[in-house]
């Protein structure tokens, strides 16, 4: 199947601006340091924390895009949480936010109207909301998990990584959680893990000793026993049997950290994080468009090649939307070959976007 490269440089500056409110989670307020981390760890040949480091500051900012001003927390409604990173809209008022190790159930006003936890919930990425089931799907990046839990609190189900062939990780370890494993592959001689949250804390294993690092996960349309979720480490998407445990690969190609597997057109989008570009495939998961932001400008002058597209959301049909690390907010009109860049506060680490309903 032809392929078809879009080049947004090309494209004319300008177009509409998205009128309707946006919800905005900016996972830590220290994004200047963090471009000098990347550059250090891409220049070690592996990527993610490798030292122990504070919780930080993160915020959820509700507001709408202008063309005159960029985004700060001027620009509208704002709550703080420890480094959240999902977000999912109920639909009745209610949203679900997915912080470092919690689940939060809140109304408009940023209430709290329920904290859900469990011993594996460490470093969360993307929560999402299945109305017809009732449950929620969130991302558990600390421990290479995802677990599905209702809105009372009852575990669903779950799946780890190094329980289904993503052992062992990158430097030969063996991660397990029960004691009778550990001690069996012991006497195999493996350089066996028992992982033991008490121990770990909010932030779970660190980044460089996962297995996987899965950092976004969605729901497969029409199929309540499929997901889909994207592996950091190996740069793949992979479609999970819920029943069974058992996985597939759909999604290969990616540079390591893709983001943001979302359903699009009757097919699929995925971010490809470290490219700066997001594709667009069919419901076979056939690559249909790369779409490249990295020739725009905007980018820190130090960043030179390096780029960090942490995730792209669609607006509408070929209207879409990118958090870009180095840029802003980015809104992409591929009908019309229209971009517009709209600059955030220097210090956001943006992570996420919904939609206001």
């Amino acid at each position: 199947m032809k392929q078809f490269i879009v080049d947004v440089s090309s494209f004319q500056e300008g177009g509409d601006i998205w009128g309707k409110p946006l919800h905005l989670i900016v996972k830590s307020l220290d994004q200047v340091e963090r471009r000098t981390r990347l550059i250090e760890a891409k220049g070690r040949g592996r990527l993610g924390r490798i030292e122990h480091r504070d919780v930080a500051t993160g915020l959820w900012v509700r507001f709408s895009l202008s063309k005159s001003s960029r985004v700060t927390r001027e620009s509208g409604r704002v709550t703080e949480y420890p480094e959240p990173r999902g977000l999912a809209d109920i639909g009745d008022g209610r949203f679900l936010i997915s912080d470092i190790n919690r689940v939060l159930l809140v109304d408009s006003e940023s209430n709290i109207l329920r904290t859900f936890t469990h011993k594996y919930f460490a470093f969360l990425h993307s929560v999402l909301f299945d109305r017809a089931a009732g449950c929620f799907l969130v991302v558990s990046s600390g421990y290479d998990g995802l677990i599905e839990m209702d809105l009372q609190g009852k575990v669903r189900w779950e799946w780890f990584t190094w329980e289904h062939g993503f052992n062992p990780t990158l430097d030969g370890a063996y991660l397990c959680r029960r004691d009778d494993t550990f001690r069996q592959w012991q006497t195999e001689g493996k350089n066996a893990v028992l992982i033991d949250p008490g121990k770990l804390g909010a932030l779970g294993m660190m980044t460089s000793q996962r297995s996987n690092h899965p950092n976004s996960a969605c729901y497969y349309p029409g199929d309540e026993n499929r997901v889909l979720a994207t592996l950091g480490h190996s740069g793949e998407v992979i479609e999970i049997d819920k029943l069974s445990g058992k996985w597939r690969t759909v999604i290969s190609g990616l540079e390591s950290m893709p983001h943001a597997i979302l359903p699009y057109a009757g097919g699929w989008m995925v971010t490809n994080t470290l490219r700066g570009e997001f594709w667009l495939l069919n419901r076979d998961f056939e690559i249909l468009s790369k779409v490249n932001i990295c020739g725009l400008p905007g980018k820190p002058p130090e960043m030179a090649e390096h780029e960090w597209l942490q995730a792209v959301y669609p607006l509408g049909h070929d209207c879409f939307i990118g958090l870009d690390a180095n840029r802003g907010l980015i809104s992409i009109d591929l009908k019309s070959r229209r971009y517009r860049v709209f600059p955030v506060d220097e210090s956001w680490c943006v992570h996420h976007l919904v939609m206001a309903s």
